[in-house]
């Protein structure tokens, strides 16, 4: 049961995004900006929308589309340059097209495209390359692949591949070594947490997640990985109120955590003033949530703050700066252009 709520946390609303989408990406750069990617519309359609909010003037730009209509892209920031990979094209398949846009020009480029058309990609940065990991090919198959794309020469490197193939997983960097958690095998979801070494050159497997769960969200500080919520498995048996909490020190997992108060999964998650946030999501009702909880790992408490001020789940979503931006996603009245974001005061 989480306690009741606190003033420590607070919600803004801002302006709604020029265009309303679902499973669009939402990426941070230099703390003062969000760009928003690509995404679905009302009809399924994938999107080459692509739009920017400005929180100090608290004003979306449209800025020039992409080449290629996609949802569910996978982006990240490199300086001046934000990189597209991978995705859901109009064919409904997945897509090899990877483009970056700068910045200081504001014009999209077509580069080396993959190998071959992936969707579900992991994806970090590490010393200004974008790593690129698993995802599911046309064939429907999960890959064990890790890519890394260098910016600067337009260059795909293949690196040591992973123990076990799957999409839509979860990878975070912490130090010098890459942890990936989740994802799924086909419909079937994947438990498997493994980590590479970049200093040894080396995978590892670790324990797996405790728990199997389609649509659960991950989270990761400099010294502990949480792993929230999601669907169970069957699917009848409803959404999880998992709360489990792995030491990277120990690698251990805490199984004893106190649960996730509202049970949900497809939810906005990230750490804002040392706590994890969980902000809308999919319930059991099967309705779009506007429930937010937040935990405290060091006391294993949750508190239920403020309620977002629309219900949605599929959210794009970030970490900018201390707050946590949540944009669009579906709505009870269909795909939604709202843009809001929770701080700690």
């Amino acid at each position: 049961m989480a306690k009741k709520g606190t003033d420590s946390y607070k919600w803004e609303e801002f302006k709604c995004m020029p265009t309303p989408r679902v499973f669009a990406t939402a990426v941070a750069k230099n703390d003062d900006n969000v760009y928003v990617i690509g995404g679905c519309d009302q009809r399924g359609q994938p999107l080459d929308s692509f739009e920017h909010f400005d929180p100090k003037k608290r004003k979306w730009n449209r800025l020039k589309q992409m080449n290629v209509k996609r949802a569910g892209v996978a982006a990240a920031v490199i300086g001046d340059k934000i990189v597209a990979i991978g995705g859901v094209g109009s064919s409904q398949e997945p897509q090899s097209t990877v483009e970056v846009f700068d910045t200081t020009t504001s014009d999209w480029t077509l580069v080396d495209a993959l190998p071959e058309g992936l969707l579900g990609l992991g994806i970090v940065v590490k010393d200004d390359k974008v790593l690129v990991i698993g995802g599911m090919a046309k064939d429907t198959n999960p890959r064990d692949s890790v890519m890394s794309y260098d910016v600067s020469t337009n260059k795909w490197k293949a690196l040591k591949p992973m123990p076990t193939p799957r999409y839509a997983c979860f990878p975070f960097l912490v130090g010098n070594k890459l942890y990936v958690l989740g994802g799924r095998q086909g419909k079937i979801p994947c438990a498997a947490f493994e980590v590479y070494d970049f200093d040894e050159d080396k995978w590892e497997k670790l324990t797996d997640i405790p728990s199997k769960r389609v649509f659960a969200l991950y989270a990761a500080s400099d010294t502990h990985i949480f792993s929230m919520g999601g669907l169970r498995q069957p699917a009848s048996d409803g959404f999880s109120d998992a709360c489990e909490v792995f030491d990277i020190a120990t690698k251990n997992w805490k199984l004893d955590c106190e649960p996730l108060p509202t049970r949900r999964g497809d939810f906005a998650i990230g750490i804002v003033g040392s706590k994890v946030i969980c902000a809308g999501g999919l319930g059991n009702d099967g309705k779009p949530l506007d429930v937010v909880e937040a935990y405290d790992q060091s006391t294993d408490t949750w508190i239920k703050l403020k309620s977002m001020h629309s219900s949605h789940c599929s959210c794009a979503y970030t970490v900018m700066n201390g707050k946590l931006y949540v944009a669009g996603g579906l709505s009870v009245e269909g795909p939604s252009a709202c843009m809001e974001a929770v701080e700690a005061v």
